[in-house]
């Protein structure tokens, strides 16, 4: 039987703006936990929120992700930080945010992800991993839909993404180029599969995918190599416009 608890997320931000539309709370045997956030339902001093939330059993969260809506006439949002406390056994826990959701400043991320600080265990790395699709040599190799890219390691994953800005200059996912992208995650150890797929939008959507290569960042020496060679959403290779590739 799931057990039920009342939890009070206490989200503080620096700027008045849209509420997020969604938390999910990450924990190392139960996976990910999503709560939908609406207008604040409690009203407190100065520009905290308080959101009471009925949830199931969250076990021990290591991490939160935020995100928003890019629905027309949204500005961003800028988050402070988030409080979460269980109401029956007291248990608190603080994530340290300090950042835009938005797609017009910074990072231009609609989602973003936070370790739990707490003073009995030591907080995980935020990493920029450095993720890089390379598009084989083929006529029609390119594709003008929506890419989305899910990392998965020992931590599980970071959760399906969009990609949409490219470090390489150019119109994303051509024929014969290498784009990179910065993904933001809280760590996930040792990576062991990706997930990547696009929307099918667009004349010609499917496209000839080469391999994936991550990295933890830019100046890390460790690479992990997820190979693929094949046609991806196109009855030429892979009918399917999803595919799970695992490391080499």
């Amino acid at each position: 039987e799931t057990k039920r608890i009342d939890c009070i997320i206490t989200v503080i931000p620096a700027s008045k703006s849209t509420f997020p539309s969604a938390v999910k709370f990450r924990n190392s045997t139960l996976g990910l936990g999503k709560i939908s956030l609406s207008e604040p339902t409690l009203t407190v001093p100065s520009s905290s929120y308080l959101v009471q939330v009925e949830t199931g059993y969250l076990g021990d969260v290591y991490k939160i992700q935020a995100s928003c809506d890019d629905v027309p006439g949204f500005k961003g949002w800028h988050l402070k930080s988030f409080h979460l406390q269980e109401l029956h056994t007291k248990q608190e826990l603080y994530f340290e945010c300090n950042c835009w959701l938005t797609l017009k400043r910074e990072d231009k991320e609609l989602v973003k992800e936070f370790p739990a600080v707490t003073e009995d265990q030591k907080t995980l790395l935020v990493y920029k991993y450095v993720v890089s699709v390379h598009i084989g040599d083929h006529w029609g190799a390119e594709t003008f839909a929506n890419v989305y890219i899910t990392l998965y390691g020992k931590r599980r994953d970071r959760g399906v993404r969009k990609r949409h800005t490219s470090l390489t200059k150019g119109r994303k996912f051509q024929r014969n180029k290498v784009d990179l992208f910065l993904v933001e995650a809280v760590s996930l150890s040792h990576l062991q599969k990706v997930v990547i797929g696009h929307d099918g939008e667009g004349y010609g959507a499917g496209m000839y995918r080469k391999m994936v290569t991550v990295k933890e960042s830019q100046d890390s020496d460790k690479e992990w190599v997820f190979p693929l060679w094949n046609w991806l959403g196109t009855p030429l290779g892979l009918c399917e416009t999803v595919c799970e590739i695992v490391t080499v």
